[in-house]
């Protein structure tokens, strides 16, 4: 027993020496200062920086130090993505001083550009290749150029809507944060790469606008769905980024869960999860805290999985939009989806409130005319990123008496119409599952679904797609978060009578597993849980990867793909993590 106590204490002392050495700057990696926290021995690099304002109101960033009393932001970044599949970042802006709002989002932007900028560059290297590929360069610069023009109209709105609209002040907020991002990455670069240009966190933050505007941009003009065969369908619809989503109410109201696996190309697998705590001011703010899957240089969640202080929990799943003439409604002048998404986690305060606000300044008239026939709705999309949201507000959940109206809001965007309403009565009778087919009728009719499945059959439609038709046998047995997890990791695609023997036809798809001659690294690639009480302390467990939950674990070694996967793990037989804000 002596010796085992020597020991303990020789250790101990060995990691409180490494720790006080590497936080005075003897380790960097990337272009970012490390220190040990015991666990550099195990592949986890963990940093900690603050954010001061010097006396000539310039941002000075001080690693290897949590400055809770004088910094405008503070934070710590666990780059663990080898060892667990996932990162951590923390950051808190705003708690202390009287700083503008602009100023704390500045710094806080300022704070993860700096202590991410090795991965960012990773990160963008892979999602490079994975939106253009062999594509020309000039096409890159026409989407450039795209980009520019948009965010060269939101930001003349920002500088003359700003004082009389509290959606434009928040706006401006999110640009600050965003221009602080490539601040931080700028004046802080990894080393030994190249240093990233505008263009970069452009892409990385509209990668989920990019998948419908490169079809906009493409010379060779939108997909002709109705040319091609089942397999090309497949893999079209695997490549362009889908996911399963669940929210599970237990029958006698004991709990509530809420889940989700994000699809997309394997090469997308960079995760950090993030929990920010901004302090803002203005009084149109609601959520100060959230917490949220993303990616490096990403200021949102993308997949997207959130949860906030003010009660909401959202998730999102991608819609197909098969009539590809609503794409002439698509414009610059307009918010992207991921601008919107922000603004509406930032000053919602219930279901019905995000959708008015995600809703608000797109690109066309309220009311027009398809084929015809007059459609009106409130809200209109730029087109960018066509999603389904699903908007669950817990301060309308009473476990073990009663869903109060309210509980869950579902939006679903296309090209020029916005389409909300109240759906608590369907998660009354118990679940309310999302897979990437539109719920609303209007949407799913004008997205040109009738007729597609009227060629392609049944298992294209809303009630008879393989993932409904396992979400409605299987979610019975959810019963705690453990199965929560298992249904929604859930692939058995050789026996199941619903995958009909295709990989992708299941809750977590799996395109690796196709025949040799279709098969591609695309898929469902991670999972995120959350029940009641975890959410409430803005908590969750995560996973990254490809299941591997009956199937074989995906190792990219095994496979000659020629997709970039730079600064991944190869194999990904992770387990999932438990995520907990630290501030």
């Amino acid at each position: 027993m002596a010796k085992v106590a020597v020991w303990k204490a020789f250790v101990s002392f060995l990691l409180l020496f490494a720790r006080i050495s590497f936080s005075k700057g003897d380790y960097s990696m990337n272009g970012t200062v490390y220190y040990t926290d015991g666990n550099l021995m195990f592949g986890r690099k963990v940093a900690d920086a603050s954010i001061l304002l010097t006396l000539t109101k310039k941002y000075h960033i001080e690693f290897g130090v949590l400055d809770k009393e004088n910094g405008v932001a503070y934070g710590t970044y666990d780059d663990a993505l080898i060892t667990t599949g996932w990162g951590e970042l923390n950051i808190a802006s705003g708690s202390t001083g009287s700083y503008s709002d602009q100023t704390i989002m500045f710094a806080a932007g300022y704070l993860e550009g700096a202590l991410t900028a090795g991965r960012i560059n990773e990160n963008y290297e892979n999602n490079y290749y994975i939106a253009f590929g062999q594509k020309s360069e000039q096409f890159v610069k026409k989407v450039e150029e795209w980009f520019d023009a948009q965010e060269e109209w939101m930001r003349n709105k920002i500088k003359s809507e700003s004082k009389n609209s509290s959606l434009w002040r928040q706006m401006g907020n999110i640009v600050s944060q965003y221009d602080g991002l490539i601040a931080g990455y700028t004046e802080n670069p990894p080393k030994e790469k190249e240093v990233l240009g505008k263009f970069a966190f452009q892409l990385l933050n509209g990668i989920g606008d990019y998948l419908t505007l490169g079809d906009v941009i493409s010379p060779d003009g939108p997909p002709d769905w109705s040319s091609m065969t089942e397999e090309q369908i497949t893999a079209k619809l695997g490549r362009m980024g889908h996911c399963s989503a669940l929210i599970k109410v237990l029958p006698g109201y004991e709990d509530i869960f809420a889940g989700h696996s994000s699809w997309f190309s394997y090469g997308a697998t960079m995760r950090i999860y993030k929990h920010f705590y901004f302090n803002l001011r203005d009084p149109s703010t609601s959520a100060k805290r959230m917490s949220f899957s993303s990616y490096p240089g990403y200021l949102v969640s993308l997949d997207d999985f959130y949860i906030m202080d003010s009660g909401l929990v959202m998730v999102q799943t991608t819609n197909n939009v098969f009539n590809t003439s609503l794409y002439k409604y698509v414009s610059t002048e307009s918010l992207l989806a991921w601008h919107r998404v922000r603004l509406a986690n930032l000053m919602a305060h219930n279901g019905e409130e995000w959708a008015e606000v995600y809703e608000q300044y797109n690109s066309v008239p309220c009311a027009w005319v398809p084929n015809g026939m007059m459609i009106r709705r409130k809200g209109c999309a730029t087109g960018t990123y066509n999603n389904q949201y699903m908007i669950l507000d817990l301060k309308r959940v009473e476990l073990k008496k009663s869903l109060l109206s309210g509980a869950l809001w579902v939006v679903e965007q296309i090209p020029g119409l916005v389409a909300s309403g109240d759906q608590t009565e369907i998660l009354r009778a118990g679940y309310w599952p999302s897979y990437n087919v539109p719920f609303y009728e209007e949407i799913y009719n004008l997205s040109g679904y009738p007729e597609f499945v009227k060629k392609h059959g049944p298992s294209r439609s809303y009630q008879l797609a393989p993932r409904a038709e396992i979400f409605r046998r299987d979610q019975g047995l959810v019963k705690n978060l453990t199965s929560m997890k298992h249904i929604l990791r859930y692939n058995d695609y050789p026996t199941d009578p619903y995958s009909d023997n295709n990989p992708y036809n299941s809750i977590c798809s799996r395109g690796d597993l196709l025949i040799p001659s279709d098969r591609s690294p695309n898929g469902c690639y991670d999972t995120k849980v959350t029940d009641y009480g975890m959410a409430k302390s803005l908590m969750s467990e995560a996973i990254n990867g490809p299941t591997h939950q009956g199937l074989p674990v995906f190792c990219w070694s095994h496979f000659s793909f020629p997709n970039k996967h730079v600064g991944l793990p190869d194999c990904y037989d992770f387990d999932f993590v438990t995520m907990k804000p630290k501030f």
